[in-house]
């Protein structure tokens, strides 16, 4: 008789798969834990940087000129995972949130065009879970990271008559956390990082009051991440840059109408290039890549609750096209103080 065939094994975890290969590589659990951060670092960079409109709202509370015409702060936070493709394919599965303020040291224009040059300075976190290949399977649950970012930046923003504007930001990151896996091995996280954004929208009047603003953003960042040690290996990250593309539209009530609130609806496509962060486990290297394509859809509003003061928010959602799976809730409330 023919014997029935063996079994499948058991997950050792709720969404692990057993890796199917001719040879199959036996990484240790610490591998994936550790390939997480750089790609993490990326993701919290991105989050700590936000949006022209995540950061100020709306265009049109930056007419004022003049010294300090305002100051401005927001709170930011994302739930969900992310998954990036590569060596161990490591995942985070988590939560982020963070704050940031800014101040605008100078206003200035003539003939409807509004400069703005200002300071910011925020903070932010990241905590949750990490999965990735392992003994044998991939999605194996194998540790938890604790990511912390200190940023500080400048930015220059111009409006134009008819409210199209650009938006330059140069921001600096100091990085401090640990991922620790489920073995109770870690290493502690320290480095250095430097984004700098640019984007630009230009609103068409639709008519009945809307507005419809296609926008474009890339952004740029450098990580550099000091090299570390467990018991087993020693552990050096490579410096690795990543754009980012964004290409979004914005639906908006007309900003120089009458509503003191004013909604609005966006969707974007965010293009992350191919990027390779590499670190090497005793000289092994590992790499995850950040490339892929996600959609965001979300709507917010804007309101004056006083000539002086404004505030915004906005909720959306963010989920991949292409490349590996990215399912992310973010939320965000913003206030500006005209001086």
């Amino acid at each position: 008789p023919v014997p029935p065939p063996a079994p499948e094994p058991e997950p050792p975890t709720p969404e692990a798969t057993p890796v199917e290969a001719d040879v199959v590589p036996l990484y240790r659990i610490e591998t994936p834990t550790y390939a997480v951060v750089p790609p993490a670092a990326h993701m919290l960079m991105a989050a700590s940087l936000g949006t022209f409109h995540e950061r100020r709202g709306e265009q049109d509370l930056l007419r004022d000129g003049g010294p300090l015409p305002s100051s401005w702060a927001r709170a930011f936070g994302q739930g969900g995972d992310r998954k990036w493709a590569g060596t161990v394919a490591p995942t985070f599965d988590g939560d982020l949130s963070g704050y940031q303020i800014g101040q605008d040291l100078a206003g200035w224009g003539r003939d409807g065009h509004a400069n703005r040059l200002g300071v910011l300075l925020g903070q932010s976190r990241m905590r949750g879970d990490v999965r990735g290949q392992a003994l044998g399977w991939n999605d194996l649950d194998v540790g938890t990271l604790r990511l912390e970012n200190d940023s500080l930046g400048a930015y220059w923003t111009h409006v134009g008559p008819s409210g199209w504007y650009l938006d330059g930001v140069v921001m600096v990151s100091r990085f401090d956390g640990r991922a620790v896996s489920s073995a109770d091995m870690g290493i502690e996280i320290e480095g250095d990082g430097v984004t700098a954004s640019f984007e630009g929208g230009y609103p068409i009047a639709m008519g009945a009051g809307w507005s419809l603003e296609p926008q474009a953003q890339v952004v740029w960042n450098r990580l550099s991440l000091d090299d570390q040690a467990d018991l087993f290996a020693t552990v050096v990250f490579d410096a690795e840059e990543a754009v980012t593309g964004r290409l979004g539209l914005r639906l908006q009530r007309d900003p120089t109408g009458a509503d003191r609130v004013r909604p609005y609806l966006k969707a974007n496509l965010w293009r992350d290039f191919g990027s390779d962060q590499t670190l090497a486990l005793n000289g092994d290297e590992v790499v995850s890549d950040l490339k892929g394509t996600s959609v965001e859809v979300g709507g917010g509003v804007v309101a004056n609750l006083t000539s002086a003061v404004s505030v915004h928010a906005v909720v959306d959602y963010t989920a991949n096209v292409d490349g590996e799976r990215r399912r992310i809730v973010e939320g965000s409330v913003g206030l500006t103080v005209r001086w």
